[in-house]
């Protein structure tokens, strides 16, 4: 686990970043799948989650993708991540992007490797935690 993961994950966060692993969504999309696989535990309102989409975007964990491109910024050639530049810069306008709807507003959006690594690693670490706990949990059932 690097240090310059941010563990642990906040539920929501961990949950926005397995959505897109299976690959790139927009926000509603994303919203609908949290609340899904959370059973209703984890319920997103549109400014809380494109404010979390933000700050993910920021720290590298996700991007924003036009409808039908590559998931993975590899592919893409996303800068720092192997990639060159260029393809980057015509998706600069983040107003003119869509989905395949026409609506310019909707944005879709997909993990990158650092946030698939940050995803890995959270897993990992709960899974651990899963690990250790299996006494207590085994007993706490008996009960």
């Amino acid at each position: 686990m690097s240090s310059d993961h941010p563990l642990p994950l906040a539920p929501r966060d961990l949950l926005i970043l397995a959505v897109l692993a299976e690959g790139p969504a927009h926000g509603y999309g994303i919203i609908k799948a949290v609340e899904s696989r959370s059973q209703s535990g984890v319920l997103l309102d549109p400014a809380n989650l494109y404010r979390a989409l933000r700050r993910m975007r920021r720290e590298g964990w996700i991007r924003e993708v036009e409808a039908g491109e590559p998931g993975e910024p590899e592919e893409a050639g996303e800068p720092g991540e192997g990639g060159s530049a260029a393809p980057q810069a015509q998706h600069a306008s983040a107003e003119t992007r869509r989905d395949g709807t026409g609506d310019p507003r909707r944005r879709v959006y997909a993990i990158t490797p650092r946030g698939r690594s940050l995803l890995a690693s959270e897993l990992a670490r709960l899974q651990r935690l899963l690990e250790q706990a299996g006494p207590a949990l085994t007993a706490a059932r008996a009960r």
